[in-house]
């Protein structure tokens, strides 16, 4: 059986309450009754196998040899993880799937008797009903399925909210695997110590991080004192990973054929991220191109060679809080005015920007309100600081700005920078930049051709947006403009009315899909494209309006004028 570690741990860590505790195991029924079924039958394949193998005469052998085939090909799948992965995947997905599928095109259809507000009711209760399970199932089997909730969770209009409550804690909330003592054996064996106390001290037990393929340890370096963060990497986690994305993979053709070439771009990043030395060698590249211009502003930690290798990175501990977290101290002061949790006060800015009640705002227009609240702020408590409005809209036009620079100048760019990887540092004002995992690398020749192609989505150009987008390498079914122009604002841009008219995120790219598919897209597309939209949704979530090509044309036409000289 599956051990239920995630669980555990995850309630008593969280507190979490029983009820939920027996909601999240809803989820997990299906994948142990799938497992009970693997450690049963194992066993008996393996000895049939086995006694079939040791038959001397050739004649039997040759009547056994189709059973000898499917009993092998039985016993191997069940010794290998991956295919038991795959099982207990379409064991929870597949009958969810099915019945969304029949609320949608058959009991309740757009153009049916029963009418939109009688389908969006009859979703609500699937949300209801499955996202517990969907969750714990998520939770359970960890690997790229936590990684694949943390990336949809960056978009509030995306997921429905019932779904979204528990994606969005799993951006700085995931749940242990290793054990702090399974932790420091994996450093010991990786770093080739008998002894790891030789090399560190006053380890801390509780990880400072846990994200979906590692976790992050404290500890102090004994030659030094100097105050380090570890990240070890979980055994086996490799082939788990490469196990769920060609499963999900599979489900993505059948289910949502539009996200197909996407998520093969993802499948390509996640190849090196595996690899820590990579990562380490991505640290120093983003010192070297950002901390000249941004030193001021952003601090990205500094690797340390002795303490790294292919699965376990230690770098200069950052001390500080997740930008999330610093944001949400500063709401208390104004959810307590109104009688209401920071939790409360989140959910319902969020909702009223989901409604329409609420308008983002300029990222500009909130740099100047912040700065009149700060100063306001200083007059009324006499200087202190610690909950001074944040500069929210100046620190996504600065986080803008900066990978502008990374994609179109550097041709090296973080491409996941969720809320997670963000810090606010001790001094209140600086970020600090963490977690280069997946970082992509650009062409000269690609970067000229994407350069091209923002500066006419800046400029609102529809003819050569679409002819841009065609030159980058993105091939369509019927090249219409009208689509091409749309959807590549949305990916590259913004997503106002113009672009989506009234249509949610998801509906937008599925109209996109069905008026001209694509067939595909050129290698590195994509993870700019997710760059963007990751960036804008984070921004969003805060009520920051913001346009990724309005800040990147800068750098766009720097590349064009270098490529000219």
């Amino acid at each position: 059986m599956f051990k239920r570690q995630p669980f555990v741990l995850t309630s008593r860590r969280r507190g979490f309450s029983l009820q939920e505790h027996a909601r999240q195991h809803r989820g997990n029924a299906a994948l142990e009754r799938i497992q009970l079924v693997v450690d049963t039958v194992q066993p008996q394949l393996v000895l049939l196998t086995r006694q079939f193998a040791d038959t001397s005469s050739a004649a039997a052998l040759r009547k056994r040899r189709r059973y000898l085939w499917v009993l092998g090909l039985l016993a191997a799948g069940c010794i290998d993880e991956g295919f038991r992965r795959c099982l207990q995947f379409w064991a929870v997905v597949f009958p969810l799937w099915c019945h969304y599928l029949w609320v949608d095109k058959v009991s309740h259809r757009k153009d049916g008797a029963q009418g939109l507000e009688a389908r969006d009711a009859e979703f609500s209760k699937l949300h209801v009903r499955y996202s517990p399970i969907i969750r714990g199932a998520t939770l359970y089997m960890r690997g790229f399925y936590l990684k694949a909730a943390q990336l949809v969770s960056t978009r509030d209009d995306f997921l429905p909210e019932v779904y979204l409550e528990w994606c969005r804690k799993l951006q700085d909330e995931v749940p242990m695997t290793l054990s702090s003592d399974e932790a420091r054996k994996v450093i010991a064996k990786e770093l080739k110590l008998e002894d790891l106390d030789a090399l560190l001290t006053d380890w801390v037990e509780e990880p400072i991080g846990t994200a979906s393929i590692g976790q992050v340890y404290q500890a102090r370096l004994r030659s030094t004192g100097e105050d380090v963060a570890i990240k070890v990497q979980v055994p086996n986690a490799e082939k788990m990973f490469r196990a769920d994305i060609s499963c999900l993979k599979m489900f993505t053709y059948l289910a949502i054929p539009w996200a197909f070439e996407q998520m093969k771009e993802i499948e390509k990043l996640f190849e090196a991220e595996f690899d820590y030395l990579e990562e380490f060698r991505n640290l120093e590249a983003m010192r070297t191109n950002l901390l000249p211009k941004w030193g001021h502003r952003i601090y990205i930690p500094r690797p340390m060679k002795e303490l790294s290798s292919r699965h376990v990175l230690g770098m200069e501990l950052l001390k500080g809080e997740k930008f999330i977290s610093a944001v949400r101290r500063r709401l208390k002061p104004l959810a307590e005015r109104e009688g209401k949790t920071v939790e409360e006060y989140e959910q319902e800015q969020i909702e009223a920007l989901r409604s329409g009640r609420r308008k983002a705002e300029a990222a500009w227009w909130l740099r100047w309100k912040a700065l009149l609240g700060r100063w306001m702020h200083r007059v009324r408590h006499f200087g202190r600081r610690d909950l001074e409005p944040l500069d929210v809209g100046g620190i996504f036009e600065m986080l803008m700005q900066i990978h502008g620079q990374q994609i179109l100048l550097d041709g090296c760019f973080n491409a996941d920078p969720h809320p997670g990887n963000i810090l606010l540092l001790e001094d209140g004002t600086t970020l600090g930049l963490i977690d280069f995992g997946q970082v992509m690398y650009l062409p000269q020749d690609f970067r000229v051709k994407l350069a091209r192609l923002i500066v006419a989505l800046a400029e609102r150009q529809p003819e050569q947006v679409a002819r841009y987008e065609s030159e980058i390498g993105v091939k369509r079914k019927y090249y219409k403009q009208d689509v091409q122009y749309r959807l590549c604002s949305f990916w590259l841009d913004r997503d106002d009315e113009e672009i989506t008219q009234g249509l949610n995120i998801f509906d937008l790219l599925v109209w996109g899909e069905s008026e001209d598919p694509v067939l595909s897209l050129p290698e590195g597309y994509y993870l700019a494209c997710r760059c963007s939209t990751t960036l804008r949704s984070t921004a969003l979530a805060f009520g920051v309006y913001i346009s990724s090509a309005a800040y990147w044309k800068p750098y766009a036409e720097e590349v064009l004028r270098r490529n000219q000289a």
